[in-house]
């Protein structure tokens, strides 16, 4: 994607985990835990699989890791009952997760360019988090996860928003950390930028526009000095 000034964007659709808030690697952390594979090449094929599979719901990932790891289709009752030990876990941990390096300052500098946050997260634990750092007010929209633990379809969220908003896709940005935003982007035939963290593999095709923070995405979007402010 071609840097473009501030003004020339119409919208910028955020994802949260890994992207706004630093929590994706604890939420993979959680995972392993309680897989009980902590060590070795069942860790590493969870983390694998978590990082092939990013962007899903708690319930989605269950369903993932279980058929690629166990060899086996999880059934309605173990989906829920991992779910709800991870919940238990993340839930709580995820209020101690800083902001990614770049969030403030670039959300305070789109002030006046509609900002959209579209997340695999339940919605009400989403709006908790949003709250808790200070981001009430700072995007036009927040979509989580429906709180039945069904999984959200981010392609189908994002042509809605560019609907709703009469938006013009070519001029909306997605941010993401996974394929799930990049294909949701292709959907709806908007730009793109992934965010990579330092030591992270690049889960993207070659070509795609990354950065490593949020104040890398300021200067690929031709917003100066944000590391500074």
């Amino acid at each position: 994607m071609p840097a473009a000034a501030p003004y020339s964007l119409s919208a910028v659709i955020f994802d949260f985990d890994g992207v706004i808030l630093d929590s994706a690697t604890m939420k993979t952390d959680v995972f392993v835990e309680l897989y009980g594979q902590t060590g070795g090449p069942f860790e590493a094929a969870i983390r694998e699989t978590i990082w092939r599979n990013g962007g899903l719901t708690r319930t989605g990932m269950v369903a993932v890791l279980d058929r690629a790891i166990l060899g086996r289709e999880a059934t309605p009752e173990r989906i829920a009952d991992m779910a709800g030990r991870y919940a238990g876990i993340v839930d709580k941990a995820i209020y101690d997760c800083p902001l990614i390096d770049g969030a403030r300052e670039l959300l305070d500098a789109l002030r006046g360019t509609p900002c959209h946050l579209v997340s695999g997260t339940p919605h009400h634990v989403l709006l908790g988090i949003v709250a808790a750092k200070g981001l009430d007010g700072v995007f036009a929209t927040l979509t989580g996860a429906p709180d039945d633990g069904t999984p959200n379809d981010k392609s189908a969220i994002f042509a809605g928003i560019v609907a709703a908003n009469a938006l013009d896709a070519a001029r909306t940005l997605v941010v993401g950390d996974s394929m799930t935003e990049l294909v949701g982007a292709r959907h709806i035939g908007a730009p793109f930028a992934g965010v990579v963290a330092p030591g992270i593999d690049d889960p993207f095709p070659p070509g795609t526009a990354t950065v490593h923070d949020l104040h890398g995405l300021a200067a690929l979007i031709g917003i100066e000095g944000t590391a500074n402010l």
